[in-house]
């Protein structure tokens, strides 16, 4: 856990300094009066040394500058920015959040570079970007089909956090709080029911997720890696004819509307977490964490209701603009199941460190265990 700071008054002189100066002026002035009441003095000098021993003891500012490829005016952006007033009113404008969202930082990688050199000192990032510090994050969210519901991703999301904490602070950082961003689905131009389907097609991945490249290679698709900015064009182009993503961010980006079949299975949760230099943070009052602490969690379970609730309406606007969800049977999940199964060997050790894997994978059975016993 994060440690109280252990404060050095040198640091504070010029705030001592002030503290005295006002005191001295108070008392000065009690002192005057003192002739026409003595009592009233003994008084005033007890409140004063009370108010005194109850201010912090560092005052100082902390100006938090945190970056996120969440676009402007996004959900998370908007949650992001009311969990920063949040911090400024409850630490009564000692801490100031400045987000800087829409990838402006750069990419993930970028981001955490420049949390490196102190140029930034807080960011959110997805899973992915989370592993670049600890690569265990990626068992929460990089094994395909892991999850059949919320409720089990939850359990095992909250069974491994604390060790994923202990980890990032070892290297640096503190964890303030998870975020969501939707189950993942595929969109195709053509309807996608099983495997074969989508093997007819020529799938988007990302330009530097080497790693997903390699595993839908090994499922035998036929992936095609780009730019997410280029999408659009290569989807109206015929360079692609398939993606997957989140109803959100299909529905954000617009790309449903070049490939308008969507397969309304759950392939994996995208996620993300919000972290701050560690070293920033023991810049803060204790007292003041705690309210961060706080505010962090009421913007975490805010906005993972409403982006679940999100989610599935993403999906009913897409359909209103010519997006057939296409549902999938329980034998044709059972396809998927066994040809994902195929690649949990590449993904043990390669995309997911060995540990991790075998902890989710035990975590998501000791969930479901328990479930049916109750």
């Amino acid at each position: 856990m994060v440690k109280p700071r252990q404060y050095n008054c040198t640091e504070d002189f010029h705030h001592y300094l002030y503290i005295v100066l006002v005191l001295f002026s108070i008392l000065n002035f009690s002192f005057r009066l003192a002739y026409l009441n003595f009592h009233a003095m003994i008084k005033t000098i007890i409140i004063v040394f009370t108010a005194f021993l109850c201010l912090p003891i560092n005052a100082k500012k902390v100006n938090i500058k945190l970056a996120t490829l969440a676009a402007h005016g996004s959900p998370w952006d908007l949650r992001l920015r009311e969990m920063g007033q949040n911090w400024r009113d409850k630490s009564a404008g000692q801490v100031k959040l400045t987000v800087y969202p829409g990838g402006v930082a750069g990419d993930e990688s970028a981001v955490i570079r420049k949390m490196r050199i102190g140029q930034l000192n807080a960011a959110t990032l997805s899973t992915g970007g989370l592993a670049y510090i600890v690569p265990e994050f990626t068992a929460i969210s990089h094994i395909p089909m892991l999850y059949n519901s919320d409720e089990e991703k939850d359990y095992v999301r909250e069974k491994m956090t604390p060790d994923l904490i202990e980890k990032l602070e070892k290297k640096g950082y503190v964890f303030l709080h998870w975020g969501e961003v939707g189950w993942v689905r595929y969109f195709a131009k053509s309807p996608i029911r099983i495997p074969n389907d989508l093997k007819k097609h020529k799938l988007f991945v990302w330009a530097d997720e080497g790693s997903d490249m390699t595993m839908h290679e090994n499922l035998g698709f036929s992936p095609v890696p780009l730019a997410a900015t280029d999408l659009l064009v290569a989807l109206q182009t015929g360079m692609v004819t398939a993606f997957n993503t989140t109803p959100l961010l299909a529905l954000g980006g617009q790309w449903f509307a070049g490939a308008k079949h969507m397969a309304n299975m759950r392939w994996a949760p995208l996620m993300g977490g919000t972290i701050m230099q560690k070293k920033l943070w023991d810049q803060i009052a204790p007292e003041i964490q705690t309210l961060i602490i706080n505010a962090s969690k009421k913007a975490e379970i805010e906005l993972t209701n409403e982006i679940r609730e999100l989610d599935n309406k993403a999906i009913e606007v897409m359909e209103e603009y010519g997006l057939i969800s296409h549902e999938v049977s329980e034998d044709e999940l059972k396809e998927w199941r066994e040809l994902v199964k195929t690649v949990y060997p590449y993904i043990r050790g390669d995309m997911v460190p060995e540990k991790a894997f075998d902890k989710a994978i035990k975590l998501r059975d000791e969930f479901r265990s328990k479930k049916t016993v109750d």
